[in-house]
């Protein structure tokens, strides 16, 4: 077991470093320090969850009995958004899910670099309107509909919904 400690060690550091989602490629700040909150409220609710669960588990050990813990349902993911194509993709996020008092869940400037990917945290049962193109200029902008609950990675590339209207008018 001892010789296996610092391999598993260094699964576990780099399954930490995999899972984190940097809001990087935001570039707007409201959207910027609105993900960032995002994140920490998960974290905060992922870390209760498995302090609750670890104290249940330990006092149904010290009392003999069961107790049946049931974590609560997730409020938000990550949703990554890839860019297979080889200029940026610029990206805005629009949906009708109210943030806060004065604000929707909207992100805003989001620039995917070439044959990268962001990962963007996201409500839970939100859809979104993804508006995106390889120009900076919002006049030429693609629009595709997204469910959070549906999708976890999406890839954008210019012209997929051209090729997607031309499918459904051939059938």
């Amino acid at each position: 077991m001892r010789k296996h400690l610092p391999f598993l060690l260094i699964m576990s550091i780099l399954l930490l470093f995999q899972s984190c989602s940097a809001p990087k490629y935001i570039y707007d700040q409201s959207s910027y320090e609105r993900q960032k909150e995002l994140r920490s409220s998960r974290g905060g609710n992922i870390f209760a969850e498995v302090m609750v669960g670890l104290g249940s588990a330990f006092v149904g050990a010290m009392l003999e009995c069961e107790i049946d813990y049931i974590p609560s349902e997730q409020q938000f993911k990550k949703l990554k958004l890839i860019n297979p194509t080889n200029d940026t993709i610029y990206v805005n996020m629009l949906t009708d899910l109210v943030w806060d008092d004065k604000n929707y869940c909207d992100f805003m400037d989001i620039r995917i670099p070439p044959k990268l990917n962001c990962k963007v945290m996201v409500p839970m049962h939100a859809a979104y309107h993804l508006y995106f193109s390889n120009t900076p200029q919002n006049d030429d902008d693609e629009m595709i509909e997204i469910y959070t609950t549906d999708v976890k990675r999406f890839s954008l590339y210019p012209g997929m919904t051209q090729e997607a209207n031309t499918t459904s008018e051939e059938k």
